[in-house]
């Protein structure tokens, strides 16, 4: 298994000799790198309008677009000397450094597959990767994700060889995603409905209900969670639905609420409705009980 190299103490060699203590050091470069360039890869920095061919080992600004070719192509995006991420063929990432946390370093995976590299002991809003269905931060170790799309919607999959993760999205969230686990989520473009799969693994998924407390399900493997999303067709609130279940279709957890409302209507449905069609009695009662509700319509979403 191929890991980024690890930096050696010489900071805190070279202070122990001259008798100091080391001084703090900044997480990340000021800048980051590609490196360990194979076959073809291009860059768009953020004040162009084409792509280039990369250079490798040159630092390159924030906000510029990192993308490989087809067929064994790939590259690495170090952040520093141990932090990174490797980016297989057909990858195309941005690197940024947010305005309103400029030491933190948030990567954008519009498509393909990378494998992340972070130290134990980073803070956990250190690194975000976003993508079109969730973010992942809280990251350590190695972990495998991969974003594509296709007629059914954008797929997110995520595989921790070592270390863990947390995955955060729309009603939901997966606090702690340990070695050995896996997760796929599934959302439509249209974002009307989301579908988590566990791959492999036990964890948690928090899933918004309404109110300040969210419900916890519990997840093995071969467990679903399915999220629809539809606005009431007076008020424009956003009712969402949720169906959980465990790997036989049972156990799980059914309920519905209006997104800005205290509402929570639970439901002792045996079987998930069907992923096209409407989404059952628990959605009516949430959405006719959102009828009567201000016109707020909660836009976050759909951004």
């Amino acid at each position: 298994m191929r890991t980024f190299p690890r930096a050696a103490g010489w900071i805190a060699a070279a202070a122990a000799l001259a008798g100091t203590a080391p001084a703090q050091q900044p997480v990340f470069d000021p800048l980051f790198r590609v490196t360990n360039v194979k076959g073809a890869c291009e860059v768009r920095k953020p004040d162009a309008t084409v792509f280039e061919p990369v250079v490798p080992n040159k630092a390159y600004p924030f906000g510029t677009v990192v993308r490989t070719g087809q067929k064994d192509s790939e590259a690495v995006v170090r952040l520093n000397l141990q932090d990174g991420l490797r980016l297989q063929a057909q990858t195309e990432v941005t690197v940024l450094a947010p305005e309103a946390s400029p030491a933190d370093r948030v990567v954008r995976l519009a498509n393909g597959r990378v494998r992340t590299s972070v130290r134990e002991g980073v803070p956990e809003k250190a690194v975000t990767i976003e993508t079109a269905v969730a973010s992942l931060d809280a990251l350590t170790g190695h972990s495998l994700l991969a974003c594509s799309r296709d007629a059914s919607g954008v797929a997110l999959d995520v595989t921790v060889e070592d270390g863990g993760l947390r995955v955060t999205g729309p009603q939901f969230a997966v606090p702690k995603i340990k070695a050995g686990c896996s997760l796929r989520v599934l959302t439509a473009e249209d974002r009307s409905l989301s579908r988590l799969t566990d791959v492999a693994g036990d964890y948690t998924i928090q899933l918004e209900n309404g109110t300040e407390t969210p419900v916890n399900f519990e997840a093995t493997t071969r467990s679903t969670v399915r999220i629809w999303r539809e606005h009431a067709p007076v008020g424009g609130r956003l009712v969402v639905s949720v169906f959980a279940a465990g790997p036989d279709g049972k156990n799980g957890q059914n309920f519905a609420y209006t997104v800005g409302r205290s509402l929570f209507v639970a439901s002792e449905m045996p079987a998930s409705p069907a992923d096209t069609g409407a989404t059952g009695a628990v959605a009516t009662a949430a959405a006719s009980a959102a009828t009567n509700a201000p016109a707020v319509r909660d836009d976050s979403l759909w951004k």
